[in-house]
């Protein structure tokens, strides 16, 4: 067993005005994701599976042909393979779960 604090942890800048805290086990990563007042993650996809929970803010998501208005307490499933991307409404907080372990943000 291991204890971390995600604050603590150094930031990965993922795109303009995105950065990101993570810790990995075997076979999954958390991460809380900082979004400032208009930031954008442009359509991708990756082939794992993700959960996304708004902690703060209001973001614009698209998950495949859906956009959604997100909010505090509002949370989504990302099929792995399944194109998504989002825009900060307001500055935001989101905690990103993915399965299998995100290798590529250790």
């Amino acid at each position: 067993m291991s204890y971390s604090t995600l604050a603590t942890l150094p930031a990965r800048n993922l795109f303009p005005g995105v950065a990101g805290r993570y810790v990995h086990e075997a076979r999954f990563t958390i991460g809380h994701v900082a979004l400032a007042a208009g930031a954008v993650v442009p359509i991708h996809q990756h082939p794992h599976d993700q959960i996304s929970y708004v902690l703060e803010g209001r973001l614009e998501f698209t998950v495949g042909a859906e956009t959604r208005v997100m909010e505090p307490g509002m949370c989504l499933i990302i099929p792995g393979g399944t194109p998504h991307g989002c825009r900060a409404l307001t500055a935001c907080g989101v905690l990103d779960t993915f399965t299998p372990v995100r290798e590529d943000y250790r």
